[in-house]
């Protein structure tokens, strides 16, 4: 009877080591499994501003000696800037720690539109009033203004802050520490490259 108690218990003993290391074993969580929960996260747009500048545009000189012909036309464009998260790759898990490189940002120029109330024309009495075409037209370098000063509108560095709040949360969750290695810093021609259209 001892015999069998203990028998019984040896069997109990190993099957719960056997649990225990299944445990063990299904609670490593791996690059992948990680890479797949933080890819799915879908992709946020977590800063916005509004941007303005103003187009100024004059007659070619050949054309001005019929009269100069000026506009000033202010500009406004809505950004949106964030971190695409299903383009994460780069991660390396060490222990309980994972070290994590963030993507590039992704920035957006939406809904640009011409102040139309505060455009201010000056057309000698020879020359031809600007068209609604010609308008547009040159509120288009305006929108090209903005893109290649994105650097001054501070758009990069809260949203790599957001991105990794938030993949913070995700790792935390699945039993691990996020260490997010040095941010990278951006000049204005490689924030013009990372623009959507």
């Amino acid at each position: 009877m001892i015999f069998q108690e203990n028998r019984v218990i040896k069997i109990i003993t190993y099957l719960l080591v056997c649990l225990l290391m299944a445990s063990c074993v299904g609670g490593q969580v791996s690059e992948e499994e990680l890479l797949r929960s933080i890819n799915t996260t879908p992709m946020l747009y977590t800063v916005q501003c509004v941007a303005q500048t103003t187009v100024i545009e004059r007659s070619s000189p050949a054309m001005s000696l019929l009269g100069q012909r000026t506009a000033i036309i202010p500009v406004e464009a809505n950004i949106k800037a964030g971190i695409d998260l299903s383009q994460l790759k780069n991660i390396r898990i060490s222990g309980k720690t994972v070290y994590i490189t963030l993507p590039d940002p992704v920035i957006e120029i939406e809904s640009t539109r011409i102040l139309n109330d505060q455009i201010v024309t000056s057309v000698a009495p020879l020359r031809f009033d600007f068209t609604n075409d010609e308008l547009a037209q040159i509120a288009r370098k305006g929108t090209d203004a903005i893109r290649n000063d994105l650097g001054k509108y501070n758009l990069v560095e809260p949203a790599q802050e957001q991105a990794e709040v938030i993949i913070s949360t995700i790792v935390k969750r699945m039993g691990l520490e996020a260490v997010f290695e040095k941010r990278q810093q951006y000049e204005n021609r490689e924030l013009f490259n990372l623009t959507r259209p």
